[in-house]
């Protein structure tokens, strides 16, 4: 019963962490962070930077 206890605490952890992460990714600035930093994207007439 401890065990199962126990678990329970650690997946209704990790459930806050994600609907946190939901909320974040739902945010127009993150959206736009995670699409130039990880995909690369640039927005209509800028001009891209290549590390």
């Amino acid at each position: 019963k401890q065990h199962i206890e126990q678990q329970l605490q650690e997946l209704k952890q990790r459930n806050e962490e994600l609907e946190q992460e939901k909320a974040k990714l739902q945010d127009p600035k993150t959206i736009e962070g995670v699409a130039r930093e990880e995909l690369g994207l640039v927005k209509p007439g800028e001009v891209p930077y290549v590390k």
